[in-house]
């Protein structure tokens, strides 16, 4: 009998966002005698860091669904990129304009590639003031689309080192 085994160091939320065009994509190396996977660019230059802020500020879901043609995962990578200011919206147009991977540490470590060559994940965005002093002024974003396999786990330590 196989059982599954529960982890109750377990928290939340993201840690890291990296937004990739899927043409730096090179490949998935795989060490078959370890069992490791890492991920390989053509260029580090056009990769987009997202920065997390604050503690509720990104999450990474994947829900699975059944279709005529078979079973998809609905992809949804949610943050926030804080302040609504003139400083990020070049970067914010270039990822509403691209087609991405987006890499990702939860706050367990574990790193997960979603979106693929073939079927990329797209961005959108919502700007928004708030209404109050208090309120959160800055632009929410997801990262979505439909995959047809889960996100891929990856070995990775420091996603800076891409």
């Amino acid at each position: 009998m196989e059982k599954i085994g529960f982890d109750f160091e377990n928290v939340g939320g993201l840690a890291e966002c990296y937004a990739i065009p899927v043409n730096l994509f090179k490949r998935i190396r795989v060490d078959y005698l370890r069992g490791l996977r890492n991920l390989e660019l053509t260029d580090r230059s056009s990769v987009i860091a997202i920065p997390m802020y604050a503690d509720d500020s990104f999450s990474h879901k994947e829900e699975k669904k059944h279709a005529d043609g078979g079973d998809y995962w609905e992809v949804d990578i949610e943050g926030v990129v804080p302040k609504w200011c003139k400083g990020v919206e070049g970067l914010l147009e270039t990822l509403e304009r691209g087609e991405w991977l987006v890499l990702s540490r939860d706050n367990n470590r574990t790193v997960r590639l979603s979106g693929s060559v073939d079927v990329p994940l797209w961005f959108e965005s919502e700007r928004d003031t708030g209404m109050g002093y208090s309120d959160r002024n800055g632009t929410t974003f997801h990262f979505t689309g439909n995959q047809p396999k889960p996100s891929m786990t990856l070995d990775m330590d420091d996603l800076s080192e891409l």
